[in-house]
């Protein structure tokens, strides 16, 4: 194999490699972009690909707080209550997420669960204040 073959060779691979990458982390690359991009996308758009990143066993904080936000503002509390549980669990001791959790339950309907939310928060801060 001469030099050039094989540079053209290593070339077809790298793009090979680039668009399979492309294909397979397609929903990440999107949340990836700022939250203000993907509310300008549409709403399904942004439904399909929040539901293939949540259903990855591992996100990071940054695309779970992406997909909330973005959720909150398409009016889409469903992805946003599961992205919020999600964080809750990467970090259980962050009151604000906690708020931002029930705050979501809230506006989704689930009334019973925001209330035990909005307890705990207080009940954890009232502690901290003695």
């Amino acid at each position: 194999m001469t030099l050039p073959k094989f540079f053209v060779t290593l070339g077809l691979v790298a793009l090979m490699q680039g668009g399979v990458f492309a294909w397979r982390y397609s929903d990440l690359l999107y949340l990836g972009r700022a939250e203000a991009v993907i509310v300008d996308s549409s709403p399904d758009t942004f439904a399909r690909n929040a539901d293939a990143a949540l259903a990855r066993t591992s996100l990071t904080r940054r695309h779970l707080d992406t997909i909330a936000g973005a959720a909150r503002k398409f009016n889409q509390p469903g992805f946003e209550v599961r992205a919020l549980w999600r964080r809750v669990d990467l970090d259980p001791r962050d009151e604000q997420i906690k708020l931002q959790l029930a705050d979501a339950l809230r506006r989704s309907g689930a009334l019973a669960e925001s209330e035990a939310l909005y307890r705990d928060v207080l009940h954890a801060s009232g502690s901290e204040a003695r």
